[in-house]
């Protein structure tokens, strides 16, 4: 597996229609107004599951959080460092790592100023580049697609998403028990949810876990996140 560059900010590809039972109707404005969608792919790890493959990114921008981080780094858009939302100890716990192996990097963008992502990496693993990846965000295009989170998570379960190295459609699954919506897909290795229009979620995965550790990780991390996000 090569290495990739580190993900800037993941958002998602959502559709606009007319009417909300036709998510995958999006006009040319919209399509303009939607950030690209950024590096995140697949890849068959060792245990032959397809995970999110998070990129490599310079040491410098590494480094270590123990438990506790304050929450008061906010950016301009109101929106909590993404770090601060998950330990690496609970990351530890479910993925099987040392805490003390797992370093972090802030993987938000001035160009994006509406998202926060935060990398947790560890070296050693027999899948290259391993690691999660946590991302929040808050309406890109509020005045123009006030329901955007709506059709982003509706979306992804009707009309799925391309695997951009195998070119293979994944649709995700129903994710009850966070937020008002939330779906997601082991093959994708991502899980998604929403906090009504105005707040969206998503935990991502490059490991070797197999899809029911995967589900189980990822339930513990979107727990951990909505306890210790600040709305």
């Amino acid at each position: 597996m090569r290495y990739f560059l580190f993900l800037t900010i993941v958002l998602l590809a959502s559709c606009k229609s007319d009417t909300a039972t036709k998510p995958e109707a999006m006009t040319d404005k919209e399509s303009q107004s939607e950030p690209a969608q950024n590096d995140i792919h697949t890849t068959k790890n060792t245990a032959g599951t397809p995970n999110a493959t998070l990129g490599t990114k310079e040491s410098k921008g590494m480094s270590k959080r123990t438990t506790e981080a304050p929450k008061t780094n906010f950016n301009s858009e109101g929106i909590p460092d993404a770090c601060d939302l998950l330990t690496v100890e609970t990351i530890a716990k479910y993925v099987h790592q040392p805490a003390e192996s797992i370093f972090i990097a802030d993987g938000s963008s001035k160009q994006t100023p509406k998202a926060r992502a935060c990398f947790f990496k560890w070296e050693g693993s027999a899948l290259p580049n391993a690691g999660v990846l946590v991302q929040l965000q808050r309406n890109p295009v509020q005045e123009d697609v006030p329901e955007y989170f709506t059709y982003l998570i509706a979306s992804k379960k009707t009309g799925g998403e391309v695997d951009p190295s195998t070119k293979q459609k994944f649709k995700y699954s129903d994710w009850p028990g966070f937020g008002d919506d939330g779906a997601y897909s082991t093959e994708m290795g991502k899980y998604m949810w929403r906090v009504g229009n105005d707040w969206s979620f998503m935990v991502a995965f490059n490991t070797a876990l197999p899809p029911n550790a995967q589900k189980v990780a990822a339930h513990a991390f979107a727990q951990e996140v909505m306890s210790r996000m600040t709305f």
